[in-house]
């Protein structure tokens, strides 16, 4: 069986092309073994930024491509304007792999590029996975912070990663056209399959969790404590996106030392000169350092474990999540976990057995949660010892490999 996936990143072949950068995710864990089961020849087609000739790597062939966009500030425009993207001379990139690869099945990993267009110019099946979704992910983007200090903060000059833009608004218009008239869709959470039941009612709906970074799989890497700290020790991973909800931490932060729960609450992903919690200050004005929240920036998988393993309990902030990797990551581990309950949280982590599921952009709700788990170890232990059970059967990789490529024969089978 021949596949070709469609990918926003190397996946695996990132080892080749830029081994010292943090990126691949799931998509790389599920490209190594993946490519180790004989009955699959596969290949990734991906967008790069430099024009690269295609290659082997890892049982895999991979096919770079650069993206084509608008150059010029005329151009750029103009695209604003029409709604133009240049999304059909990128995909007569990709239709010229399809046509020398010759796949069985095209795998399209995300709906947030232009990939999915792919359905449109090819007879071969398509199967779109389900990662995030932009059309509720719009709506919930100044569920935080205000559009107005967004705004403001972007015009200061400071770099504002992803921020919600027309080109935001056309993707999102893109994707519904890309869904609506989609056959085969993977998602892995009750949230997402009710979007597309919506957004592309004539699909096919299959399962397919993901494969976790290694590091999050050795036996060493277990949550073992036998008492919380003092001072508590949170921590949260996340990115430099408003709906990652960055300000329930400084809130709910600021609402613990009101009521003198002593604690260090430790922030990945992010530094202080980040636009989101540059954004923060302008607005709400913390001193972060009073308040107990450090930034720690990016942090590779081993230096992360050592982190989340030296913490005691993992919060999860997000106005807006699908199967966020990083609380499945803290779930692996065994960790105490508060979470808001958003999107696919709550088909990730059950509530009040492997967690706390709170009201989304609640301070109030997030700082009981801490404090109850706080006040209760073995209760919060045992929350994390069934966290980590259930992770450990849903990202099996053996177990992820089989419902990928059962879906793939489903689908040829039905055609």
């Amino acid at each position: 069986m021949k596949i070709l996936w469609l990918t926003n990143n190397p996946s695996y072949a990132i080892e080749k092309l830029s081994p010292e950068t943090q990126s691949g995710g799931w998509l790389k864990a599920l490209n190594y073994h993946l490519a180790e089961n004989q009955d699959i020849e596969l290949n990734v087609c991906f967008y790069w930024s430099v024009a690269l000739e295609p290659f082997e790597f890892h049982n895999t062939m991979y096919y770079p491509v650069t993206e084509v966009k608008p150059k010029s500030m005329k151009d750029k425009l103009v695209a604003k304007v029409s709604g133009s993207q240049n999304d059909h001379l990128s995909i007569q990139k990709i239709k010229a792999i399809v046509d020398k690869v010759k796949p069985d099945l095209i795998h399209v990993h995300g709906t947030e590029l232009n990939l999915g267009l792919i359905q449109f110019e090819t007879s071969v099946p398509v199967v779109i996975s389900i990662q995030g979704i932009l059309s509720p992910y719009y709506e919930k983007y100044f569920s935080g912070i205000p559009e107005a200090i967004l705004k403001k903060t972007k015009k200061s000059g400071l770099s504002f990663s992803k921020g919600i833009n027309s080109a935001f608004r056309l993707n999102a218009v893109r994707e519904r056209n890309i869904l609506k008239s989609a056959q085969f869709i993977i998602g892995r959470t009750d949230w997402d399959k009710r979007m597309t039941r919506l957004l592309a009612p004539n699909s096919q709906y299959f399962v397919g969790n993901e494969i976790l970074r290694e590091a999050f799989y050795d036996t060493k890497n277990i949550w073992k404590k036998t008492s919380f700290e003092q001072p508590l020790k949170l921590i949260t991973t996340t990115g430099n996106v408003a709906y990652k909800g960055f300000e329930l931490i400084v809130k709910t932060a600021t609402l613990l030392r009101q009521y003198d729960v002593e604690f260090e609450w430790s922030v990945v992903g992010l530094n202080e000169n980040n636009s989101i919690p540059k954004a923060v200050e302008n607005w709400l004005e913390p001193n972060y350092k009073e308040i107990g929240v450090q930034f720690l920036g990016i942090k590779n998988e081993t230096e992360l474990v050592a982190l989340l393993l030296q913490s005691d309990i993992y919060c999860q902030v997000s106005h807006i999540e699908n199967s966020p990797n990083s609380l499945c990551e803290a779930m692996m581990l065994g960790m105490p976990i508060a979470a808001t309950n958003v999107g696919g949280t709550s088909s990730m982590l059950e509530n009040n057995h492997e967690g706390i599921l709170v009201q989304e952009g609640e301070p109030y709700d997030l700082a009981g949660a801490i404090v109850a788990l706080q006040n209760d170890f073995e209760k919060a232990k045992v929350y994390g010892e069934n966290a980590r059970k259930t992770a450990l059967l849903r990202h099996d990789p053996k177990k992820v490999v089989d419902e990928i490529t059962k879906t793939y024969y489903s689908i040829l089978e039905k055609l």
